[in-house]
């Protein structure tokens, strides 16, 4: 769960960003509360996460479905901030099982369904799928199968697989690792709630993280 350090990582300024991604954060924003007239009013959770991180994906499952339930009802500023430290930790395993650079590739995908308007799906089907094994990481037949449930069609499928395979975002999940780094990012999952880091028990009590959002609401 603890990431490595290594301070002072270069950004990309021509990375190419998915769809609604901005260079402040390089997170992804999800949900209609972020262009709310009252937007200032609404609480803003940023989620440090590692695709390939067994924690992140237990957090999903405890917290996942409130947190989403709170953006769809436009009471909650939800960005997802990926980063990438798992694919240094988990090198050999995911190298020897055929899936080098595991975490970057996923996060690449997830860039490429966010374009197609899937961030929530995806996000949710990519951790419903995370390997049982940790170090067997994501094939690419393992990301076109989450974005197959995540419920693409066919035309959508294709230019998803063409984004995924010609790695389009590569450039933009490096540059939000380096930005995990440059924050001092201990661990993953990671919750920043208005500014302030969340504990894990309120993290993974979802009763606990929607009294602590309504909390912050102004």
């Amino acid at each position: 769960l603890l990431s490595g350090k290594n301070k002072g990582a270069d950004t990309n300024a021509n990375a190419a960003l998915p769809k609604g991604v901005t260079s402040d954060t390089y997170g992804v924003k999800v949900g209609t509360a972020w262009t709310a007239a009252n937007a200032d009013t609404i609480p803003v959770l940023q989620i440090w996460e590692d695709f390939q991180c067994p924690a992140c994906g237990q957090f999903e499952k405890s917290s996942g479905a409130a947190v989403t339930k709170l953006v769809d009802e436009g009471k909650l500023r939800l960005e997802w901030r990926p980063t990438i430290f798992l694919d240094s930790n988990l090198s050999a395993d995911n190298t020897a099982n055929g899936n080098p650079d595991s975490s970057l590739r996923a996060t690449n995908a997830f860039g490429c369904a966010v374009d197609q308007g899937y961030a929530e799906a995806f996000h949710s089907a990519l951790f419903a799928a995370q390997p049982v094994t940790e170090g067997q990481g994501y094939s690419a037949a393992d990301l076109t199968a989450v974005a197959q449930s995540a419920g693409m069609n066919e035309q959508e499928l294709k230019t998803f697989n063409e984004c995924s395979s010609n790695k389009v975002y590569d450039s933009w999940v490096k540059n939000s690792f380096a930005a995990f780094e440059k924050d001092g990012i201990s661990s993953t999952p990671s919750g920043i709630l208005n500014g302030t880091e969340l504990t894990s028990d309120v993290m993974f009590n979802s009763d606990l993280l929607v009294k602590a959002i309504a909390d912050a609401t102004k």
